[in-house]
C-alpha cells in the first residue's frame, strides 16, 4: 500500500518507482541482491506476482496523483534528482539572506575583535570555496555567490530517451470514494451515517471484482483529443493544450479518465478556491517578517547590542536556523502547489498515448466465469 501525507506524495513516490525500473533496465543500476537467498525472490517472480495482482485506486484524486505519475515516470529523465538540492540551488538566487553593502563592510571590521561569535573572512582560508548555503557574513567581500554550473548529463541520450512503449502493468481496481465536508453537507453526512450498509456493498463488490479477477481493456479517450503535437502553418512544432474534462465527456462513449468525477462538485468550496492563495499569503507574510528576524540575528552574533531580557531567555533562531526553517517551508509549498496542480478539479487527467492497450481495469465477473468458478453440484453431493 503506498500512502500520500500531501498532495503530490503519491505521484512521486509512482515517478521514483518507474524511474529506478527503467534504470535497472538500462543496466545503470543493478538489480537488488537477494542476500537471503529466498525461493520465489528473483526480478522475474517478483515482476510475475505483480502482473497477476491489481492496483487498487480508491477515489479521483488518487487517480490523478497515479496517471500522472505513471506519464511523468515514464517520459522524464533518468538523472537522479535530489528535489530538496534543485530546490536549495534555485533559492540561494534569489537575494532573500543578502545584506546591503554597508553591513558586509561593518561585518568584516568587527574581525579584528578577539572572540567574536562569528568568524570574518579574514580569519577563512583563502582556499575554501564558499558553499551558497554560507553566510554573507563568512564570504569574502566583492566577491559574489555564484550558484552552481548546471551539470551535464552522464546518461547517454539513447538510454536517457523516454521509451517508445510501456511494459504491461497490473489491472486497475477503481473505487468510488467521496469524502463529504463542510456545513452544507451535513446532510448527506447523516445519511451516510444511518447507511453504512452502501459503502460496506461498495466495498465488497470492489473486493469481488478484484478476487474473480475479470477485466477488460482501459478505455481511453480517443487518440485525436492526445495528440502530443502538431505542425502549424508556419511549420514550427508545439503541443496543444490539453482538452477539458467537458470535451471528454461529450465522446459517444465515456473514457475512464471520468471516473469519478461526479465526486468532483463535492469538495469544499473553500478548499478549492482559497488553496493557492493561502499558501501565497503564508508565503508573503513569512518573507515579510524575515529581514527583521535576520537583522536581530546578525546584529546579536556580531555583538553590535547586548540580549534583550527576552532574547536571554528565549534565544532567537540564529541565520542557520532560518535558512532551514526557510527551507522547511518552502519545500512543503512548492510540493504542495505542485500536488494541487495534478488534483485541482479544473484540471483534466493526464493521458500518455503509450497506455492505450497496457491498463486494464477490473469488471464484474461474466455469468460463464461465475458459472465455472461453482463447485459441480453432483460432485459435492456425492
Amino acid at each position: 500500500m503506498i500512502n500520500g501525507r500531501r498532495h503530490g506524495d503519491l505521484t512521486n513516490k509512482i515517478i521514483d518507482k518507474i524511474k529506478a525500473q527503467r534504470r535497472i533496465a538500462a543496466g545503470l543500476d543493478s538489480e537488488p541482491a537477494n542476500l537471503m537467498n529466498l525461493p520465489n525472490k528473483s526480478p522475474e517472480d517478483i515482476r510475475r506476482r505483480e502482473l497477476e495482482g491489481g492496483i487498487v485506486i480508491v477515489g479521483r484524486p488518487t487517480f490523478k496523483e497515479f496517471m500522472a505519475g505513471l506519464k511523468r515516470g515514464w517520459t522524464e529523465s533518468l538523472e537522479i534528482v535530489d528535489r530538496e538540492e534543485a530546490l536549495s540551488n534555485q533559492l540561494s538566487t534569489d537575494g532573500r539572506f543578502d545584506e546591503p553593502e554597508e553591513e558586509l563592510q561593518t561585518g568584516v571590521e568587527l574581525g579584528d575583535v578577539d572572540g567574536e561569535p562569528i568568524p570574518t573572512a579574514s580569519k577563512l582560508p583563502p582556499s575554501q570555496p564558499m558553499s551558497i548555503l554560507t553566510a554573507p557574513q563568512l564570504r569574502s567581500p566583492g566577491v559574489p555567490v555564484r550558484p552552481p554550473p548546471a551539470q551535464k548529463s552522464t546518461i547517454p541520450e539513447a538510454l536517457n530517451a523516454p521509451p517508445p512503449t510501456i511494459p504491461a502493468m497490473p489491472p486497475l481496481l477503481l473505487v468510488s470514494f467521496i469524502n463529504h465536508i463542510g456545513l452544507t453537507q451535513i446532510p448527506l453526512m447523516m445519511w451516510e451515517f444511518f447507511n453504512e450498509r452502501e459503502k460496506v456493498r461498495s466495498g465488497a463488490e470492489a473486493a469481488y471484482r478484484l478476487i474473480m479477477g475479470q477485466s477488460r481493456p482501459f478505455i481511453a479517450p480517443p487518440p485525436s483529443l492526445n495528440n502530443s503535437e502538431f505542425v502549424d502553418e508556419d511549420g514550427q512544432t508545439s503541443s496543444p493544450s490539453q482538452p477539458h474534462q467537458s470535451e471528454l465527456s461529450s465522446s459517444p462513449i465515456p473514457t475512464d479518465l471520468e471516473f469519478d468525477v461526479d465526486a468532483e462538485p463535492y469538495y469544499k468550496k473553500s478548499y478549492v478556491n482559497d488553496f493557492a492563495d493561502e499558501i501565497a499569503k503564508a508565503r508573503e507574510g513569512y518573507y515579510k517578517s524575515l529581514p527583521e528576524k535576520l537583522a536581530t540575528t546578525r546584529s546579536l552574533a556580531r555583538g553590535e547590542r547586548e540580549p534583550t531580557k527576552d532574547e536571554k531567555s528565549y534565544p532567537p533562531p540564529t541565520e542557520v536556523e532560518l535558512r532551514a526553517e526557510r527551507m522547511k517551508k518552502e519545500l512543503r509549498w512548492t510540493s504542495d502547489e505542485a500536488g494541487w496542480d495534478i488534483i485541482r478539479p479544473s484540471k483534466p487527467i493526464e493521458w500518455d498515448e503509450r497506455l492505450r492497450g497496457i491498463l486494464h481495469v477490473f469488471v464484474d465477473p461474466s455469468e460463464e466465469v461465475v458459472a465455472s468458478t461453482k463447485p459441480d453440484a453432483e460432485g459435492s453431493t456425492s
